[in-house]
């Protein structure tokens, strides 16, 4: 029977010795090798970005109703690829959204031309930077090509 049980938790056992470290609030945290080293650039451009995606979303949001989430589905997104664990960059991130959106809502009481013409702004804006990122941190072999 002890062999029959040592059979099955000690692999488990061992399986766990490799699961990542989580942080104290329950993410994991990649370190050493695997830590974030982006570039500088790289790390204005998603702030950037995410600001971007904040703006819009307000101004969808006015014209369209709460129950538009267009750009906030973008900003899910962008979260799950670039920042998908809590620390630092998330945090940044969800701040520049956040302060764009009640900046933008600040800004405008109804939905007008303005407000439309400014969506399409923060649109061409946000594809700009997210064209730039992938030129920037991907390798051409890996950006999705029009052939």
């Amino acid at each position: 029977m002890y062999k029959k049980i040592v059979q099955i938790a000690l692999p488990c056992l061992i399986g766990l010795a490799f699961l990542p470290v989580e942080t104290a609030h329950g993410q994991y945290q990649p370190e050493g090798e695997f830590a974030d080293v982006r570039s500088q650039d790289y790390l204005r451009d998603v702030v950037a970005l995410s600001s971007t995606l904040g703006s819009a979303h307000a101004l969808r949001v006015l014209c369209n109703g709460r129950n538009d989430q267009y750009w906030r589905s973008y900003m899910q997104e962008l979260l799950s690829l670039e920042a998908p664990y809590q620390g630092r960059l998330r945090t940044s991130m969800v701040d520049a959204f956040n302060t764009a959106y009640s900046a933008e809502a600040a800004r405008r009481d109804s939905c007008d031309d303005g407000a439309v013409s400014a969506e399409r702004v923060y649109a061409s804006t946000g594809e700009r930077l997210a064209n730039a990122l992938v030129q920037a941190n991907l390798p051409e072999s890996a950006r999705g090509g029009d052939d």
